[in-house]
């Protein structure tokens, strides 16, 4: 009896696997809203936010007030409500922003060696081991070179980033040298309430509006900091259409096209209906988390697929940026 029983476990187990390999193809893929980044043409400096991450906005709702930045103009912020700027010599501005721009990359580079040096401290700790595996066959021999090759790529980014921050040490000195103690040209005060000045726009408090009905996401920029025009000041996502992103395999192709309809597994078990709206002939790079480690990137066939019904946005609502299982019927 027990082995009869233990075969029949098997044979369902395999039963199972062969009916899902052969019938059903399964994607990963992330719940997501239609998101709208808010930048601003120029460098500004942000004096507060009128809504905080949550929050609902309307269009031409205010979302932060900021000052356009392009002296360097601000030296001494009251908290009490009064801001005095001082600004200084045009002359000496771009050495300023030189040397920010050049610290930041020297930051970035830093953190970009300490990565690097974390994975290769971490493949030297399984060289051994894979050699013995590969020894034993348990591992194909190009696990282990793969590995040895990451090594060998990453040792040569540390030594390129290495040389680079050299370089940009020298620039920095360089730049110093050309200092000199800067003159002031004038000195203005100004309100949050008023407006700034009305006799130099560019120094005036101004207000960003909101172009869009959503709420806010994210908020990239603290008061107070500033915001290059390169960055991100905050993240406002619409409403609806609320959409998943699914990421199918190459060989799956064949098996899906626009108009279809899948079934969705979210990860409290609860499932729903959508439909493939779109999908992209280009392949994408599986997102990290769910890319296997220590395994080359792997490509995919990504497809925009929305709900069947409004009803169902209430319920894919609570599942934002988590992962979701999808599986369709091959034939």
């Amino acid at each position: 009896m027990i082995y009869i029983v233990f075969l029949s476990l098997v044979f369902l187990f395999l039963g199972y696997y062969a009916i899902n390999k052969i019938f059903f193809i399964k994607a990963d893929g992330q719940v997501l809203f239609e998101n709208v980044s808010i930048r601003l043409t120029d460098d500004c400096r942000i004096i507060g936010f009128q809504k905080e991450e949550g929050d609902t906005v309307k269009v031409g709702d205010s979302l932060f007030t900021y000052t356009l930045d392009k002296d360097n103009l601000w030296g001494n912020i009251s908290l009490s409500g009064g801001i005095t700027a001082t600004s200084y010599d045009n002359e000496w501005d771009w050495i300023e922003k030189e040397k920010y721009a050049l610290m930041k990359k020297v930051a970035l580079n830093k953190i970009d060696i300490t990565e690097s040096a974390a994975l290769i401290a971490s493949y030297k700790t399984e060289i051994q081991r894979l050699q013995n595996e590969v020894v034993l066959d348990v591992l194909p021999k190009n696990r282990l070179e793969y590995v040895q090759n990451e090594i060998l790529r990453l040792s040569t980014a540390i030594a390129k980033l290495t040389s680079e921050n050299n370089q940009l040490y020298g620039l920095l000195k360089q730049l110093n040298s050309m200092i000199k103690a800067p003159r002031v040209k004038s000195t203005k005060s100004g309100s949050i309430g008023g407006g700034g000045n009305g006799n130099n726009d560019e120094n005036a408090v101004k207000v960003f509006y909101s172009p869009i009905d959503g709420t806010v996401t994210r908020i990239y920029t603290h008061q107070y900091e500033v915001a290059l025009k390169s960055e991100q000041i905050m993240a406002i996502h619409k409403n609806t259409p609320m959409y998943v992103k699914g990421f199918f395999e190459q060989e799956d192709l064949n098996y899906f096209k626009e108009g279809d309809m899948v079934n969705i597994v979210f990860p409290d078990g609860t499932e729903s209906k959508g439909i493939i709206k779109r999908f992209y002939y280009a392949t994408y790079p599986l997102p990290d988390e769910f890319q296997k480690r220590y395994e080359p990137t792997t490509r995919t066939i990504a497809a925009d697929i929305y709900p069947v019904s409004d009803q169902e946005y209430s319920h894919w609502r609570a599942f934002y940026k988590m992962s979701v299982t999808i599986t369709k019927f091959k034939y």
